[in-house]
């Protein structure tokens, strides 16, 4: 299954639904090329993500830190971690995802699975993400577990679900083995850029329209206009601004894509002040412009 775009609520968690209520599980082959910005945003989700590189290279930002995985490395996210995802290079970028639901493998509220394997780590503060490389035994046992798991959901056969379980469960258990020392001396807590960057891209998530400005922004944190950029910069490397114009954009292309309005309209919806500098600014994110955009994906 290809995802195009990352749907997203005004907090920036993501309104996917991952497989069905009775087996909350999802896996994906992903072309980060074919998303609509050319990457993965911004965004945060319940549940836990499991990625391998199948080819190229990826950059996953975490906003203070981030990495770059290679192919056939891999990583794990944990539970409401704000993250995004880049190609590195020129090649591309395919990956291979499963995202599921912790109580897959914690079983019923309280069991001894949830309190002494599972809840330790998804709480854990050290621990937003993994890195999983092949050079690493343990890790590269993870790897393995996803690749199988990955395979067993797509051939779809009677009892798959019981294999991924399994899959994903020896998985989680070479994490919390390996990770014993880590997951004790660490619980996780929301710092304040957490808070405030989500409090601010909320604002814009329902403000890009109008002509909003740097002063407002910070006002939605209740910070100052320094401040608010320094927490831009440390939580998403990039500035209030910058961020402002690539979401205007990613919006500008749906309506590009999904309706027959002129470039005009799509201008002035999205928040732009004239059409030439909307066109300027799409042509700086999108390296082409609304139009050309808009027939590459008729």
């Amino acid at each position: 299954m290809q995802i195009t775009e990352v749907i997203v609520d005004k907090n920036r968690r993501e309104l996917i639904t991952r497989g069905t209520p009775l087996f909350p599980c999802a896996v994906y082959f992903s072309d980060i090329t074919k998303y609509i910005t050319g990457d993965i945003p911004w965004h945060w989700h319940e549940e836990i993500e499991l990625v391998v590189v199948h080819s190229g290279m990826m950059y996953v930002n975490f906003g203070e830190t981030g990495i770059t995985l290679r192919k056939g490395e891999g990583i794990f996210i944990n539970t409401n971690i704000l993250h995004s995802m880049r190609i590195v290079g020129k090649e591309g970028c395919h990956l291979i995802t499963i995202v599921f639901h912790s109580k897959i493998i914690s079983g019923p509220q309280d069991s001894i699975f949830e309190q002494r394997y599972v809840n330790p780590l998804l709480t854990c503060q050290s621990l937003s993400f993994v890195h999983l490389s092949p050079g690493t035994e343990w890790q590269n046992n993870i790897i393995l577990c996803i690749l199988k798991a990955y395979t067993i959901y797509t051939e779809d056969d009677f009892g798959y679900e019981i294999l991924v379980r399994d899959h994903l469960s020896k998985a989680w258990y070479y994490l919390v083995k390996n990770l014993q020392s880590d997951i004790t001396r660490h619980y996780l807590k929301e710092n304040h850029d957490t808070e405030r960057i989500k409090k601010m891209l909320d604002f814009i998530h329902n403000n890009y329209s109008d002509q909003i400005n740097l002063q407002q922004i910070a006002d939605a944190a209740n910070i100052s206009e320094r401040e608010c950029f320094r927490c831009f910069e440390r939580s998403i490397g990039m500035s209030p601004t910058v961020y402002l114009l690539k979401h205007r954009v990613s919006i500008a292309a749906k309506y590009l894509i999904n309706t027959n309005m002129s470039v005009t309209e799509i201008s002035s919806l999205s928040g732009f002040n004239t059409p030439s500098y909307f066109s300027k600014v799409f042509k700086n994110f999108m390296l082409c412009s609304p139009v050309t955009y808009r027939n590459k994906n008729e």
